[in-house]
């Protein structure tokens, strides 16, 4: 669904996994040192710049990439006009809460604000936050601060 580009599009690109210990030690330790007391804030307008690169139409992609790209399942527990609040779970979540004395969704949370914005066309924002060891995303939006 999200293959990388080649430059022959007649040769097929291999299909090439990471191990969860790679992604979790690149994610886990080194960004966070890296990118220090900013972590929080990169992560988030680097998921907003992922999601304007790889635009999704429907929920039913989003739900797709996040599986793809190894961040999870995304789960809506439950919408209104204004707001959609989701759930984000997966073995490797887990395995972070229980490995990592710190964990950030950020990327995920910029990620969806950025797709939910492209879909409903207004602004909005998403708020990451952990509550007894699950993952929960919620984005909001204002139907008056419409963009084009």
């Amino acid at each position: 669904m999200f293959k990388q580009k080649t430059k022959d599009e007649n040769t097929p690109v291999e299909q090439l996994s990471v191990s969860a210990f790679g992604y979790e030690i690149l994610r886990s330790d080194l960004l966070p040192e890296l990118l220090g007391k900013q972590e929080r804030n990169i992560l988030y307008w680097a998921g907003r710049h992922l999601a304007r690169k790889y635009p999704l139409h429907t929920m039913e992609e989003v739900h797709a990439f996040f599986v793809e790209a190894g961040w999870g399942t995304l789960e809506m527990i439950e919408a209104s006009k204004t707001e959609m609040n989701f759930s984000l779970n997966s073995q490797l979540i887990v395995q972070r809460m229980e490995n990592f004395n710190h964990q950030t969704f950020s990327l995920e949370a910029g990620f969806l604000a950025e797709q939910v914005q492209l879909q409903k066309k207004c602004t909005t924002e998403a708020l990451e936050s952990i509550k007894r060891n699950k993952v929960f995303i919620t984005v909001q939006w204002d139907k008056k601060d419409t963009i084009e």
